[in-house]
């Protein structure tokens, strides 16, 4: 099992569209194509050119923009299975 970095994952989707493949926390499989670049998220509050992310709730838990659903969503470092760019 690839294990995968909470700053890894978000240093990736800083700079990228990327498809994440995760267990939800129901059990289910879900893909979501999702990403951290400013230019893709809607009135994004930025600093030097970063997304600024708020810390809430778990800090397991890594808020994304998810670019099919037009909104945040969310999921555990520790419930990825696959990651890839694009």
């Amino acid at each position: 099992m690839t294990m995968f970095t909470r700053d890894g994952l978000i240093d990736m989707l800083r700079h990228n569209i990327v498809t994440v493949t995760f267990t939800k926390v129901n059990g289910d499989e879900r893909v979501m194509k999702c990403t951290l670049l400013p230019e893709h998220v809607p009135n994004a509050p930025t600093t030097n050119g970063d997304l600024v992310l708020e810390s809430k709730g778990s800090s397991n838990n890594i808020p994304v923009w998810d670019l099919d659903a037009s909104g945040w969503r969310s999921f555990k470092v520790e419930s990825v299975k696959t990651i890839s760019i694009g």
